[in-house]
């Protein structure tokens, strides 16, 4: 159906009539007129796109943290061929005071291993690991560093060694003893068996 516009009013023989010219209809579409805006359908899509391409580049900045290795524990690993030490830590009461090691210890191998902790030049400390066996060090006896030269809350560098395995050195963390580690606050003195020589 066309849309007719009055658009003057002319005198035609010399009286006053109304005189209507037609003139072209709007375009239509749809009901509604054209409109030079895009769709919405075209944009949502764009715009979809450009979202994903922004969140790819977060991923090159910030990598995801189960892709970076890392210890899910407060102590640290030591491997010494088939005897293995997980969540190794020292529990401390203060500087200059004696530190009791604890680590999930583990022999895989057919002979027992005794394990010699260090710290520095100092004289180690023994522990024995049976062989074929997993155990806490320091559960039954205590293992004892004597006058460890830092307090909780700071780190110490160990050195850990087994007749089969070189020497391994580590930095451990120090923490006092509560919570978990209550338990392994330390005895008055070492015993004998902790500071035997090899």
């Amino acid at each position: 159906m066309q849309r007719v516009r009055v658009r003057a009013t002319e005198q035609v023989a010399g009286s006053l009539s109304p005189v209507t010219r037609r003139t072209s209809p709007a375009p239509f579409s749809g009901g509604r007129p054209a409109s030079p805006r895009p769709s919405f359908r075209r944009v949502v899509p764009v715009a979809v796109a450009a979202a994903a391409l922004a969140l790819s580049a977060c991923q090159t900045q910030s990598p995801i943290q189960t892709d970076v290795p890392y210890v899910a524990a407060d102590g640290v690993p030591v491997d010494l061929g088939a005897v293995q030490l997980r969540d190794l830590v020292v529990i401390s009461s203060g500087k200059d005071k004696a530190g009791v090691l604890s680590a999930a210890v583990s022999n895989n191998g057919g002979e027992a291993q005794r394990i010699a902790f260090s710290v520095g030049q100092g004289a180690p400390v023994y522990a024995e690991s049976p062989a074929h066996s997993e155990r806490r060090l320091s559960d039954e006896s205590q293992v004892q560093l004597p006058n460890l030269p830092v307090g909780p809350g700071d780190v110490v560098t160990l050195n850990v060694q087994t007749p089969t395995a070189p020497a391994v050195v580590v930095v451990v963390p120090v923490l006092k003893a509560s919570g978990y580690y209550a338990s392994l606050a330390p005895t008055d003195a070492p015993t004998p068996s902790t500071t035997a020589t090899p």
